[in-house]
């Protein structure tokens, strides 16, 4: 213990002094949050109306005009489930359609509105009622007899802004980061000079060493999460809801898939030019496709399917849970288990493909 005490304050002193490292592990993440925070990308976004339709058959020419309306992100299900989701502050509206909706009636119908986003929702209310008062005026001059009058009904709600959902993202993605490219490339360069030879005829165990490597990560990953929570509830009034003690335990499950992957990688690869273009392939369709950024259920259905399975989803949605929903990591258990396979997968693929030389 005392061996491996002293590499790893070693592999430390050498993380710290690789200045690309330390940039591209704790300040491009903060300059990330530091910027999306800023431009306020959530006030761009479009008003998610949530429908719960009673009468599919007699409701089809009104959701086929709801859709015509691209600012309308239309989601369906029950009563109960659209109105938990609008009380996480997850939907703008839900606009109720009951069974004995006739459309040449008239009538009122209930729409249920955020009360925490009083912009998009009153938005939302004039969209749907604009939706209604156009198909009475197509069937009719006089509409008095046939409208539709919406009648808005506030739910209490969350609060979410842009910045509650992207610094999750940021921190699973800073993990990703770190796991891939911090070890592919060191150890590259480390075979590449023959360190890494050397020191297997030295009486240090090179086991020790690859441990001591590992441990210097994990300890920087405790320290991205620290830094960047306080950055966000400090500068961005961060509505975080979790423990830090779960999103460590996540977090460091997922630097273990992550930390493989790399070392796979560095297995495979002679030198840094080849690093750079594998360690992109498998970034990449994570980083645009993992909802780190923005929010999946905007992909097509297929594409959606794929992303389910990444492991950078599995960490993005288990962390995004953990400080927005403050859900406990026993209850995570999705997200957990597809850690742990890609965990057991990428240790089996490093444990094949790392070599010495």
């Amino acid at each position: 213990m005392r061996i491996k005490w002293k590499l790893t304050v070693a592999s430390i002193k050498m993380f710290f002094r690789e200045k690309e490292a330390v940039f591209w592990t704790i300040f491009l993440p903060l300059f990330m949050i530091f910027l999306f925070g800023f431009v306020k990308f959530d006030q761009l976004g479009s008003i998610q109306l949530g429908v719960v339709n009673e009468a599919p058959q007699k409701s089809a020419s009104l959701l086929q005009r709801l859709r015509q309306v691209k600012i309308l992100k239309i989601t369906s299900g029950d009563q109960d489930s659209e109105l938990k989701v609008l009380s996480k502050g997850e939907r703008d509206v839900v606009l109720i359609i009951p069974a004995n909706y006739e459309e040449q009636r008239g009538g009122t119908l209930t729409l249920y509105v955020n009360d925490a986003k009083p912009q998009e929702s009153q938005l939302g209310r004039l969209l749907v009622q604009r939706a209604f008062d156009e198909m009475a005026f197509a069937r009719s001059s006089s509409i008095a007899q046939q409208r539709y009058l919406v009648h808005a009904q506030p739910v209490k709600s969350r609060k979410l802004t842009y910045m509650d959902f992207l610094l999750p993202g940021v921190l699973a993605m800073s993990i990703m980061q770190m796991g891939i490219f911090s070890v592919a490339f060191v150890f590259v360069d480390l075979k590449k000079r023959g360190i890494l030879r050397r020191l297997r005829v030295t009486p240090i165990n090179p086991n020790d060493f690859i441990i001591a490597q590992v441990i210097t990560r994990l300890l920087v990953l405790l320290m991205q999460i620290v830094v960047l929570v306080a950055t966000g509830v400090l500068f961005f009034h961060l509505n975080f809801s979790g423990n830090l003690t779960d999103m460590f335990l996540i977090g460091l499950i997922g630097a273990i898939v992550f930390l493989a992957i790399g070392f796979a990688i560095a297995g495979i690869s002679k030198s840094e030019e080849q690093v750079a273009p594998l360690a992109n392939i498998v970034t990449l369709p994570m980083l645009l496709l993992s909802g780190v950024f923005f929010s999946r259920t905007n992909l097509p259905g297929f594409v959606h399917a794929i992303t389910d399975y990444f492991p950078l989803t599995f960490l993005a949605d288990g962390l995004r849970s953990i400080a927005i929903d403050g859900a406990r990591i026993q209850q995570l258990a999705p997200q957990l288990i597809g850690l742990g396979v890609w965990a057991v997968l990428s240790c089996v693929l490093a444990v094949r493909l790392f070599r010495w030389e």
